[in-house]
């Protein structure tokens, strides 16, 4: 037995019980587990031993990369002895990474309008607009048709895109309601929202290639967001996760959380939580606006030379 044809069974026994989600998801299980073969040059799966998982997770240098792709090894060599081709688990043998967290930077509302108003021409409005009034994720921007936007007054966000296969209707806030308008008038249900602007394997029978009908690519999508953030002069480098953030933080103060949850998707409130994080930085600001010390009061000379009493009216050395 090849560790190769292993991983093409295990891939189609997830995908036969509906648990390999999306093309997404059996991309990156086949990456990290092609690795994996090729650092034990292919043998038996059988063989393969602790140092082996060691020998593959250091690939990674990050630690939330290593638990990523442990977690992979894991499920992969608990397939095998469930169907009785190995007596353990060699991955469970390993240590889990700690979890190191993310630094998210957060998007204040005044940076959010900067970014839609340097959104320029009808592509630059659809993404930004869409990402920062509907909270779509990458993956689901690049797929968005026009069916998606054929219930009006919703932003559908069907199975076949979402993260999960988890399906959700965003509801269309007002001032997203031009760009949708917009996008309904111009593109037809097969029609891709943000099309591609190039071929990149034109059919070789066709004269004349429909750009609409192939999606942006990740590559294009993450430029022209960056290019935003550049115009905007917002200090961090924008990227389309960020936008998503920015939906996040700003209709989590009018929906409440569980709502937000039902808006961004996502499968468990705890990952809505984790999300936001503490207050953002709109809310920190107006905690404190208002907040003054006097110091103008005081002469300079007279703050530096002035002895001041503690609370309990013993005199300061």
């Amino acid at each position: 037995m090849k560790l190769t044809s292993a991983i093409d069974e295990y891939i189609n026994d997830l995908s036969s019980q509906g648990r390999m989600a999306s093309s997404r998801t059996d991309k990156t299980y086949r990456s990290i587990l092609t690795r994996h073969a090729e650092d034990v040059g292919n043998r038996d799966p059988r063989t393969v031993g602790r140092e082996d998982i060691k020998r593959t997770l250091k690939r990674w240098s990050h630690p939330n990369s290593q638990r990523t792709a442990r977690a992979i090894l894991v499920s992969f060599y608990d397939w095998m002895v469930e169907e009785g081709k190995r007596p353990y688990n060699p991955a469970r043998q390993t240590r889990r990474p700690r979890n190191k967290p993310v630094s998210v930077y957060r998007l204040t509302q005044d940076e959010v309008l900067r970014l839609l108003a340097a959104a320029q021409g009808t592509r630059e409005k659809r993404v930004i607009y869409l990402g920062v009034l509907a909270g779509l994720r990458r993956g689901e921007l690049i797929g968005l048709k026009g069916r998606h936007l054929s219930r009006p007054g919703f932003v559908w966000v069907s199975a076949d895109i979402a993260k999960g296969n988890r399906e959700r209707f965003v509801p269309v806030a007002e001032e997203l309601q031009p760009v949708v308008d917009e996008i309904t008038a111009n593109v037809d249900m097969e029609e891709y929202v943000i099309p591609a602007q190039r071929w990149r394997n034109p059919p070789q029978n066709s004269l004349v290639a429909d750009l609409k009908l192939q999606p942006c690519s990740p590559q294009a999508l993450y430029r022209l967001v960056l290019r935003v953030g550049e115009r905007a002069g917002i200090a961090a480098r924008v990227h389309p996760h960020l936008l998503r953030h920015a939906y996040a933080d700003i209709v989590s103060r009018f929906a409440g959380i569980r709502n937000t949850q039902h808006l961004l998707g996502h499968k468990s409130i705890g990952t809505t939580e984790a999300y936001l994080g503490g207050p953002n930085l709109d809310e920190l600001t107006a905690a404190v606006r208002g907040f003054v010390l006097g110091i103008g009061d005081y002469p300079p000379a007279l703050m530096a030379t002035t002895p001041v009493k503690a609370t309990t009216g013993i005199e300061p050395v």
